[in-house]
């Protein structure tokens, strides 16, 4: 068995075959750990960072696991438990001090789910030997966000640091509410929503359907790029916020990480229009057999009493129920559409350790 620490962005490439292989194997496996995602994050947000990608291989040359870390200087609040980070948008605290912080590639704004690639079997010993490699790297704080909380992880870290006597905060940090699918849309609506539920569902995509002309589509490979433009900017036409958000960095993030996930055939961008105007847009990813509704865009100005996004969720749900799809992840956040669609909490987990 070896390990190997790469801070090189060539290795990090040279990884691709191999960590294609390793991630369905994984105890977590996620859209959010693939290579692609991972490589088009780093690729975007990696300026100032220290690659730090540790890899396990057993003695037949086989990748085993993969640490997607990196090193960077935070300016954190010492007066926090949780410190409030983020790594693509760097805060200003008052009264912070700066750490030289250990972190999972994928950041901190655009992915859901992180963690090591590793089996569950082994995932301790895979995180003694990450530990062990990164003694050198003379880091402060090990900030791991975004774990499933079913992750091994959340054992596995406590226990070694507990040996070493740094100290660990283990918190929840958000939701993911979901919602399990069943085999046909009449009973997604009779067993997954309340009468409440059922009615206002169907209420509005049957108002939007008899007031106006309606339309929507899956956007091909050929549509890609018009598709994408028009989603971006039904995005920042939402919320202040969301204009705020979708900055050119932040476009050119969702660029490359769509067009991966387009040529790996999980891109799934949909588009709804009203009399022949695009009014709401969902990009989806179908991974794992799940569907993922990763972000959105509406067009509320003109349209919305007739609620387009919540006509397009309800479109994009049914799709999922006949191509087979086993869930629907709406990722982070609590927003209360999600449960009205039937969603029910899972967790995920921010440990955070200081030695």
């Amino acid at each position: 068995m070896s390990v190997s620490v790469i801070d090189e962005l060539g290795e990090f490439d040279g990884l691709e075959k191999a960590w294609q292989a390793l991630l369905p194997q994984c105890a977590t496996n996620s859209l959010f750990l693939t290579w692609e995602w991972q490589r088009a994050w780093w690729e975007t947000f990696g300026q100032g960072k220290e690659l730090r990608i540790v890899t396990v291989r057993d003695v037949q040359g086989r990748l085993t696991a993969v640490a997607p870390l990196f090193l960077w200087h935070a300016e954190i609040d010492p007066r926090a438990a949780v410190p409030n980070i983020s790594v693509e948008n760097p805060l200003v605290v008052s009264g912070s001090v700066g750490k030289r912080v250990a972190h999972l590639i994928g950041g901190t704004e655009v992915s859901d789910y992180l963690d090591v690639l590793s089996s569950g079997q082994d995932n301790q010993m895979v995180w003694r030997q990450v530990l062990d490699a990164l003694e050198a790297a003379e880091w402060e704080v090990l900030d791991l966000n975004c774990i499933p909380a079913a992750s091994p992880t959340l054992v596995s870290v406590p226990a070694i640091a507990q040996e070493k006597g740094w100290k660990v905060h283990l918190s929840k940090e958000d939701v993911c509410p979901q919602v399990e699918l069943p085999s046909t849309w009449d009973e997604y609506l009779a067993v997954r929503l309340d009468k409440k539920q059922r009615y206002e569902l169907r209420r509005k995509m049957r108002r939007a359907e008899e007031e106006v002309k309606v339309a929507w589509r899956w956007v091909d490979a050929a549509g890609f790029a018009a598709g994408l433009e028009t989603f971006f900017r039904l995005h920042k036409a939402s919320h202040p916020e969301k204009e705020a958000f979708m900055d050119k960095r932040m476009q050119g993030f969702f660029r490359s990480a769509a067009a991966a996930a387009l040529e790996r055939d999980w891109l799934r961008l949909a588009l709804l229009e009203y009399n022949g105007e695009p009014v709401a847009s969902y990009l989806c990813f179908d991974y794992g057999g799940d569907r993922l509704v990763y972000n959105s865009g509406f067009d509320l100005h003109r349209y919305g009493s007739l609620t387009p996004g919540i006509v397009l969720l309800g479109y994009l749900l049914r799709d999922a129920i006949e191509a087979g799809r086993k869930k629907i992840d709406f990722l982070q956040g609590n927003e209360r559409y999600k449960y009205d669609m039937g969603a029910r909490d899972t967790d995920v987990m921010r440990l955070i350790v200081q030695r």
